[in-house]
């Protein structure tokens, strides 16, 4: 047990059940040995049974320090590809429609772009990741198939939700970029207020506030699954 690492006991326990019926084999041996052979065939069952917990302890010990490594390298990757996600973001954007800021018709060019760039940023570090699941079930397999199967069985449970989120992303980068062409478009046809974009129009006025809506909402949801993650990386890790 000393050799089993934690959040294993269960596992352990598994086998402890056969080393129970072999722990009462080895009692009755002993009990029936009269002779030297028959110590010697106790002594040698039981350091076999030794053996035997060890090797199941550093077996789940190597399948351990691989989980742990496996784990870190995804907080390690989420937090890098955060990182990255970061130049992408829309600040001055929403300091316009909110009336903090102005934007001139280049910035806005310049933020439909970034919201392309951004989209395929996301494309790419989605892919990088489904490729370091692939390498992880293979290091997994190789220490064991039952873990690896575990590890597939929990991936598949949140794939729904990671492709939920893929579709946000997008969807609101998409959002950006419509939303940017439309005030180019517009252009001389709204004044930046200090309560926001005004329009002269009552449908311009709708259209643009239609739009400005849905992406509030992605961003809201997509900071909802981005906190749901977090916390899922933590609980195991924890773990």
């Amino acid at each position: 047990m000393s050799l089993t690492p934690q959040g294993y006991a269960f596992q352990f326990g598994e086998y402890a059940g056969l080393i129970l019926v072999t722990c009462i084999f080895l009692w009755l041996l002993l009990f029936s040995a009269q002779t030297r052979r028959g110590i010697l065939l106790f002594c040698i069952f039981a350091f076999g049974q030794i053996g035997f917990t060890a090797l199941v302890g550093l077996h789940f010990r190597t399948e351990d320090r691989v989980m742990q490594s496996i784990l870190k390298n995804f907080v390690v990757e989420a937090s890098e590809g955060a990182s990255q996600m970061q130049q992408f973001r829309m600040d001055s954007l929403f300091d316009m429609t909110s009336g903090k800021g102005q934007l001139s018709i280049a910035e806005l060019r310049e933020l439909q772009i970034r919201a392309q760039s951004g989209k395929a940023k996301c494309l790419e570090l989605n892919s990088d990741h489904i490729r370091s699941l692939a390498d992880a079930e293979r290091r997994i397999a190789a220490t064991s198939s039952e873990a690896a199967a575990n590890f597939r069985q929990g991936v598949e449970s949140v794939q729904p939700a990671s492709d939920q989120y893929m579709k946000l992303v997008q969807d609101y980068f998409t959002g950006i970029e419509q939303l940017t062409g439309f005030l180019i478009n517009k252009q001389g046809q709204y004044v930046q207020t200090s309560s926001g974009v005004v329009f002269k129009t009552e449908e311009d006025s709708k259209a643009f506030n239609k739009q400005l809506d849905t992406i509030a909402k992605q961003a809201d949801s997509i900071a909802q699954l981005e906190a749901r993650f977090a916390s899922s990386y933590q609980e195991v890790t924890h773990h």
